[in-house]
């Protein structure tokens, strides 16, 4: 998936079905849900970042064509946008076996303070590393 540094492979199963025989839409966000995870896990692996405390303000997806048992999906994720308190992701889902595009989706993620209950800044560490990650110069990713 080009222009993709985070990619996973999910395989449809039965679970993610919906009465009609294709994939939920429900189970496209669950899907998208995989993928922050899987960024998650490529920061704390290549840049040792312990935590990250967001909290998902907002998600949409679109449907482009429908995904069935037993296909192999390829999920891709990246950090569109970097603002303030507030960063964006990217999400591509296609099938495997023959490149159609599923779905494309977009969310947004502010980082909070659980425990004082409010929004908090990115922080440049977190910015700089997402940055890293994503092969972009710093400034191709901050709103301003």
């Amino acid at each position: 998936m080009d222009g993709y540094q985070v990619v996973f492979e999910h395989k449809v199963l039965f679970r993610d079905l919906d009465a009609m025989g294709h994939v939920n839409n429900v189970a496209f966000m669950a899907f998208m849900e995989d993928a922050r995870m899987q960024y998650w896990k490529a920061l704390r692996k290549e840049y040792g970042l312990k935590t990250i405390n967001f909290i998902l303000a907002e998600i949409t997806c679109s449907y482009q064509s429908p995904a069935y048992l037993g296909e192999t999906l390829l999920i891709g994720i990246r950090a569109c946008k970097l603002g303030n308190k507030s960063f964006h992701f990217e999400y591509r889902m296609e099938d495997k076996g023959s490149g159609r595009l599923v779905t494309e989706g977009r969310s947004v993620q502010v980082m909070y303070d659980y425990k004082q209950q409010h929004s908090v800044p990115l922080g440049e560490e977190f910015c700089k590393v997402v940055a890293s990650l994503e092969q972009l110069e710093l400034a191709a990713l901050s709103s301003g």
